[in-house]
């Protein structure tokens, strides 16, 4: 007799109660019935039925989603009970563990999950938890790859979502606590580009910036994996630098291909050499394609859609064997030793596919995966496809998504409901093999053995992709309406539909980006009129002289225009420090003519320091509001002369002495308003803010 889906999961479960067998055991023995093997051959179109012979039914959908609901909330619950503010759950032992730089990733990674979910409360109150845990200043290594796919985007997706959300502050969608957390946060990874290629490092410290020991290599899907973060950050904040050193490893990237357009797997980001030359989709390079795919979708970028199709064309001449891609030599084509081999990582090429229209081709290829699906309910990490299994050492099943995501978008592409069926048994296996008291472990498909590890991705992703998949209203399908938002230049449509998910499953707003970018334009052509003024440097001027030679003054603020003018100083100076060739590599020889200088210009500034301690000596010595008044003094003189206000209270801060270990922090910071006296800046009718630091 035919079984339903219900049924035959029950019967699953039953058999590894009693028989404690294997997941392939009972996949084969459930979801593989020998009448059913040649339905699945990998040649098969859409147009050829593939029946599993069962009905998926609408009250199927609402089970599954049901069920995906329950699952989140079982791990996430167990993160925050368990592990929180560590960054993962170690789902095995119940306890916390820091993996990509103590930053509560998991929490972060999961905060545009329980927005899909509908969970509004919970992400208010989580996102308040972010703001009060994530910390951009620590002394620590971390990945320039990890963090930026999962904090950077998972912080920039919860800004975007807090309209959802209907939480918005004020400002929206231009501005907020989350997407400053996410800019400072991007500011820390900025000198990992500062190298000879513009591609960069694969590891910075937060504080200090790159070690000058820090290793050169990269991976592909390292410097190739930016764009979206990046150029989102700069079209939301009108700070620039973000895309353009984005843009530019890419360039570089794409000019490091060999004579048949192929790209190795690792490369080294100063001399532009290959250090690993296998060329696949899998590990190591496959997001490399995808954001080029959504990096011209959501920017608006046809270059990189070009890059794309070269690259496209090498992969279907060299790599691509039937429905498998293999590993070959990226200078002959020749398959390598480790050719035949499928990496679970692979399977998200027939999602992106479904994003250039490419439909039926990604259909196939995801169909080539079903076979893996119905033998043990999720694939390993490796699969051998000459002797049909797993690789050993490389056979357990982390909980990744990328099988799932792509049965969300082809499924959404062609409404073919085989494809849920084929998630049901994903939901299923994961619910059956990989549950543990507290959350969900990585797992053997063969033996069943589990590990005591649950990645962030698995809320950040695989629920996510499995929700949507069994929730046709959610709002992130919706293609077909929006809504009008007021921001100080005018209206934007948002919400309308555009969202492209980075490769975090992080899901960003098209609108909304199109609509800060067009604002920040604005800006950028009014601070055009606020060059003829010399009254704010004449207020600096004022202050410096006051407080001595050995104070810093930056502008931090003349309402927005003075935000935008900030920026357009940084890209400024930029351009005037290094042009408009790759960022030169700071080495340790110049460092140290720079730490002799300062030493000279210091005994120099002795008899200016002995003047100067009459207005400040050492913070013990001279109270805070002594400070404030002296301060205060020659700003209301300023504010008479002028007839403008200053904000007060100013803020006054010291900065840290670096380690003489590392290389220069970052080749972006300001230089001193002394240095750039020739500075004119308006500030008509504005209200300015200044910062002070000894």
């Amino acid at each position: 007799p035919r079984l339903g889906v219900c049924s035959l999961v029950i019967c699953g479960l039953l058999a590894i109660i009693e028989a404690e067998v294997s997941p392939e055991a009972i996949f084969r023995s459930v979801y593989r019935p020998e009448d059913l093997k040649a339905e699945w051959k990998r040649s098969r179109m859409r147009e050829q039925e593939v029946d599993l012979d069962v009905e998926f039914s609408d009250e199927d959908k609402k089970r599954y989603k049901e069920k995906v609901r329950n699952m989140f909330y079982h791990a996430y619950d167990g993160y925050l009970q368990h592990a929180y503010p560590r960054d993962e759950l170690k789902p095995l032992t119940c306890e916390g563990h820091d993996t990509w730089g103590s930053f509560s990733l998991t929490l972060v990674d999961a905060l545009d999950t329980l927005l899909v979910l509908g969970n509004v409360t919970e992400f208010k109150r989580a996102s308040r938890l972010v703001l009060q845990s994530v910390r951009t200043d620590v002394d620590i290594n971390v990945s320039v790859f990890e963090t930026n796919i999962r904090i950077v985007g998972g912080l920039l997706a919860a800004h975007m979502l807090q309209g959802v959300a209907g939480d918005a502050p004020a400002g929206w969608p231009c501005e907020g606590e989350l997407l400053s957390l996410a800019h400072r946060m991007g500011e820390r990874l900025l000198p990992a580009f500062n190298t000879a290629t513009g591609m960069p490092y694969g590891t910075v410290n937060l504080k200090y910036g790159v070690h000058k020991d820090e290793t050169p290599i990269t991976c592909t899907a390292g410097v190739g994996t930016l764009i979206i973060e990046f150029a989102a950050l700069s079209r939301l904040t009108g700070d620039e630098r973000f895309e353009k050193v984005a843009t530019r490893a890419l360039d570089s990237l794409f000019k490091s291909k060999s004579p048949i357009n192929l790209v190795g797997n690792h490369i080294n980001v100063q001399t532009g050499q290959w250090t690993a030359t296998d060329s696949g989709i899998g590990a190591g390079v496959d997001s490399y394609f995808e954001y080029l795919v959504k990096g011209a979708l959501l920017f608006r970028k046809p270059r990189l859609m070009k890059q794309y199709y070269d690259l496209e064309d090498a992969i279907l001449k060299y790599v691509r064997r039937g429905d498998w891609f293999h590993w070959v030599s990226m200078s002959s084509g020749l398959t390598s030793h480790e050719g035949e081999l499928f990496q679970s990582l692979e399977a998200f090429w027939p999602g992106m596919l479904t994003l250039i229209g490419d439909v039926g081709d990604a259909y196939r290829i995801l169909m080539n995966y079903a076979d893996l699906i119905e033998r043990y309910g999720f694939p390993p990490e490796f699969w051998d496809i000459k002797t049909k299994e797993p690789r050993s050492g490389r056979d357990a099943y982390p909980l990744r998504p990328e099988v799932v995501e792509s049965m969300m978008y082809v499924y959404r592409a062609t409404g073919d409901r085989k494809i849920l069926k084929l998630a049901a048994m994903v939901v299923d296996a994961i619910d059956a093999f990989a549950r543990t008291p507290c959350g969900y472990s990585t797992v053997k498909v063969k033996s069943g053995v589990k590990e005591n590890r649950m990645e962030s991705f698995f809320l950040a992703e695989t629920i996510k992709y499995l929700y949507l998949l069994f929730d046709d209203d959610n709002f992130l399908h919706n293609s077909h309406s929006g809504r009008v938002v007021q921001t100080e230049r005018g209206s934007c449509v948002v919400e309308a539909g555009g969202w492209i998910f980075n490769t975090e499953a992080h899901p960003l707003d098209a609108g909304i980006i199109n609509c800060c970018s067009a604002n920040k334009a604005q800006d950028r052509a009014n601070i055009e009129e606020l060059l003829s003024d010399e009254s704010l440097s004449f207020l600096l001027d004022d202050l410096l002289d006051t407080l001595g030679g050995d104070t810093t003054i930056t502008v931090k603020s003349i309402s927005k225009d003075a935000e935008a003018l900030n920026d357009e100083e940084k890209s400024a100076y930029i351009k005037q420090q290094y042009g408009s060739e790759e960022i030169e590599y700071e080495v340790d020889e110049k460092l140290k003519a720079e730490a002799e200088a300062e030493k000279e210009k210091k005994e120099k500034e002795q008899e200016e320091k002995e003047r100067r301690e009459k207005f400040f000596k050492d913070d013990d010595e001279i109270e805070e509001e002594e400070k404030k008044k002296k301060i205060a003094e020659i700003v209301e003189k300023w504010e008479q002369r002028e007839g403008k206000k200053v904000e007060l209270p100013v803020e006054i801060k010291k900065e840290e002495k670096r380690e003489e270990q590392f290389v220069k922090a970052s080749p972006y910071s300001l230089p001193s308003p002394r240095e750039k006296r020739k500075r004119q800046r308006e500030v008509e009718g504005a209200s300015v803010q200044i910062e002070l630091g000894r």
